[in-house]
């Protein structure tokens, strides 16, 4: 006998709130596999938001139809609209086996995002990490067809100051390319800084293609800096991002967030964990210099509460 996880779920205050019931209890046909890949689905979203090791979805797919089965599990998650997409594997570091070669992709949902600044608790998070990255905002439709690099960057009207909290709780037996895309890479919490103006200029291109940044704590000491001349082609992943979008069958629109990837900077948050000792300090602030008219940092925050 089969049953599918049925939910109602809900976001309010930041925490999720989830209710789970089964069926009568009376006997079904087999499930169809499109039921059976539905319920793991299910599941795999009540064990996201109730901050439970995801297990299993070991299904054999082509990549489009476990991007499929990301948008499902994007229309379950009890976190609100589209605000944007995310892509990762584009730095140099060695390949990640549980991505796709040449990028993934996810989508932000608005229920994900805290105040800049704002205070996360360790327990809101399964096994999270403070991962530095950057981000553009769409500002033309144009981008959805632009060609050169110039008319990408026509097609974005700011550099956003972005740093996240993934949350890869999960059973690495059952690790798989798959499982990582449907589970939206596993995205939880955002943090998105003030817009940062930018124009579709040679100079421009340049200087989003070399600019330094850091990480520094409450102390104004820093964590870690570098450069993103010795990362990733912030415009190459933004093309890759567009295409990947577009051949899903969506387009991108103005108003939504790019998110590219860590830039090199990340740091767990639990004891214990094999990525390393948990963070001390009780700020993660990720600058940007060199991109405003003013001379000022860009800058995100999050707060740590002990």
């Amino acid at each position: 006998m089969s049953m599918i996880l049925r939910m109602r779920l809900s976001f309010a205050g930041g925490l999720v709130l989830v209710a789970a019931c089964g069926g009568s209890g009376a006997e079904e046909p087999e499930m169809s596999r499109e039921g059976a890949i539905r319920a793991e689905v299910e599941a795999m979203a009540d064990d996201f938001v109730n901050l439970r090791m995801l297990t299993g979805f070991v299904h054999e797919m082509p990549l489009a139809e476990a991007y499929r089965w990301q948008d499902a599990m994007v229309e379950i998650l009890p976190m609100g609209e589209v605000v944007g997409y995310k892509t990762g594997g584009h730095d140099p570091n060695p390949h990640n086996p549980n991505f796709p070669p040449g990028g993934i992709r996810a989508h932000l949902l608005a229920g994900m995002f805290r105040d800049d600044g704002d205070a996360i608790r360790v327990d809101e998070t399964a096994a999270g990490f403070l991962e530095a990255d950057f981000a553009f905002r769409v500002g033309d439709a144009s981008i959805n067809t632009a060609a050169t690099d110039l008319e990408i960057l026509a097609g974005l009207d700011a550099v956003i100051p972005f740093a996240e909290i993934p949350d890869p709780w999960y059973d690495p037996e059952t690790a798989s390319v798959n499982r990582m895309i449907v589970s939206n890479m596993i995205s939880r919490w955002a943090f998105a800084g003030d817009p940062v103006p930018i124009e579709a200029t040679e100079e421009w291109l340049a200087r989003l293609r070399s600019f330094d940044y850091a990480v520094l704590d409450e102390n104004d000491a820093v964590i870690q800096e570098g450069s993103m001349a010795e990362w990733y082609d912030p415009i190459a992943a933004v093309r890759w991002l567009r295409d990947q979008v577009r051949d899903s069958g969506k387009e991108l629109v103005p108003g939504h967030l790019l998110s590219l990837g860590n830039v090199g900077i990340m740091r767990q948050i639990h004891e214990g964990s094999p990525r390393g000792p948990a963070y001390a300090s009780d700020q993660f602030r990720l600058e940007y210099y060199g991109l405003t008219e003013d001379g000022e940092p860009a800058t995100v925050t999050i707060n740590i509460a002990r």
